[in-house]
């Protein structure tokens, strides 16, 4: 365990003590609880960020900050990550395209060493918590001291606060007095969360997206396919077989954004680090699965964030469409407060489900003279504007 004691002297409160650890199983989980919703926060769970660290312990190093008040009782928690990335990910459309040339001829140019207040997943939320008596200000000034030692500490090049919901950002405007320019990330799709099931769902949209979404089930009805939800704790783990791990591997392989590539090994880990909160959507056809859905679940809250499909398949029968249908099908069932549906394939996941965005937004700041400047001059070419395409209705 590595701790580190210090203070903010500048506070309005008595002073707030930061202690860095460099593994979840070293934080006292009550503790770390105390500052997150377990009803609403799957991604602070501490088996998922158990999860993530036994699964990227070869590409990345961690540490674990809690703030605690005058009485020792925590205030705030995070996550930190060095994680080095391609900077080409982080580009789009021109600065993609001249990112991608550098990338043929010089690649070590544009790998960024990135020092995460996050974890390095394209889940959509964030590894920061306040308690609700926090000083947030006081709080965000230890987690930016600790950032910058752990970013001097691997050489990192720049910190990245992500990704938070606009309710959030409220509570992080004291970043931008530390240096912090906020940024959009990509938005998260959500689908509607009123209804009882699939069925429910569709009795109540207009008959023209009804006669679509019944072609596509009709395809898929006829290869009879065998749809099994499992959650961690019901053996997902032995199915997340190498083999299905390739469907994963061929969706990434297509996408256009690639922030990381996820070991097989994660997949596994959050069903054993979260026996009760994962839950795995599987489609056989035989006795083979042919494309898989992970969820994380807590009560007021269905996260639907990675899926793998068999592409040569998918044309005959729609599988994509009714791996989300079947997924969608579950959270219904479960009828939690939010349905996430993940960052990308925006248009099927309005015309087919009805989906809307939210924003998210991160907040970079450099620690490297080069990048501060391409910060500085060259923003939004690195971090363009992404406008809602599907507001919330």
């Amino acid at each position: 365990m590595t701790m580190v004691v210090s203070s903010d002297p500048s506070s309005s409160r008595l002073a707030y003590t930061a202690s860095v650890y460099d593994s979840i199983r070293n934080v006292d989980p009550d503790e770390w609880n105390h500052v997150r919703e377990p009803h609403a926060d799957p991604f602070m769970h501490p088996g998922f960020v158990a999860a993530v660290e036994n699964s990227f312990a070869d590409v990345c190093r961690f540490r674990h900050v809690v703030i605690r008040d005058e009485h020792a009782h925590a205030v705030a928690a995070a996550c930190l990550c060095f994680f080095p990335v391609d900077a080409a990910v982080l580009a789009d459309g021109f600065a993609r395209r001249i990112a991608n040339a550098i990338n043929g001829v010089a690649p070590f140019l544009l790998r960024v060493p990135l020092l995460l207040v996050g974890m390095p997943v394209s889940c959509g939320a964030s590894h920061l918590r306040f308690a609700p008596e926090a000083d947030r200000e006081a709080a965000l000034k230890l987690i930016d001291e600790e950032a910058r030692k752990f970013a001097r500490e691997t050489k990192a090049k720049c910190i990245v606060f992500k990704e938070f919901e606009a309710h959030e950002c409220h509570d992080l405007e004291p970043l931008k007095t530390l240096g912090y320019c906020q940024a959009d990330s990509l938005p998260m799709n959500c689908a509607p969360a009123q209804y009882t099931s699939f069925d429910n769902y569709l009795a109540s949209v207009p008959s023209a997206k009804r006669r679509t979404i019944k072609k596509a089930r009709d395809k898929f009805a006829k290869f009879g396919f065998k749809v099994a939800h499992l959650r961690g704790g019901e053996g997902a783990d032995r199915l997340y077989t190498d083999e299905v791990h390739g469907l994963y591997d061929g969706v990434l392989d297509r996408a256009k954004v690639r922030f990381e590539r996820l070991p097989a090994e994660f997949f596994r880990e959050i069903a054993r680090q979260m026996p009760d909160n994962s839950l795995f959507t599987y489609i056989f056809q035989g006795e083979r699965i042919v494309a898989f859905a992970a969820t994380l679940t807590v009560e007021d809250v269905f996260d639907q964030m990675f899926v793998g499909y068999d592409y040569e398949l998918n044309p005959e029968c729609d599988l994509y469409f009714n791996l989300f249908f079947e997924a969608v099908a579950a959270a219904f069932e479960r009828r939690p407060r939010r349905i996430y549906i993940g960052q990308t394939s925006d248009d099927f996941k309005h015309q087919k489900l009805s989906g809307f965005q939210i924003p998210l937004s991160i907040y970079v700041k450099g620690t490297h003279p080069l990048v501060s400047a391409l910060i500085k001059n060259a923003f939004g070419l690195f971090f363009p504007l992404r406008p809602l395409q599907y507001p919330q209705p």
